[in-house]
């Protein structure tokens, strides 16, 4: 029978290994997330208004198109709204 013995130094090295190892994949998803970004917002940016009304965005949504977080505001933004009150605010 084949025994191992792992001491608790290299198992110390094994993890921080590890953790290094992560931190680098980490910041590179991190920075390619934040270049395809920075592209869809310059891609944006060079648009016309007319251009950008006719795909039905505003240059106000160009950020929060380019950061993934237009969805969110879209929903947040669709409250429901008094019939009453439509064109008075």
């Amino acid at each position: 029978m084949l025994q191992f013995n792992v001491s608790s130094q290299s198992s110390m090295f094994s993890v921080a290994a590890y953790k290094v190892v992560m931190f680098f994949e980490r910041r590179a998803a991190a920075t390619s997330r934040w270049k395809q970004q920075r592209d869809t917002f310059k891609t944006l940016q060079k648009l016309t208004d007319r251009e950008l009304n006719d795909i039905g965005i505003s240059r106000g949504d160009i950020r929060s198109i380019a950061s993934d977080t237009w969805e969110e505001n879209n929903r947040r933004d669709n409250v429901r709204m008094n019939p009453n009150m439509r064109g008075f605010v």
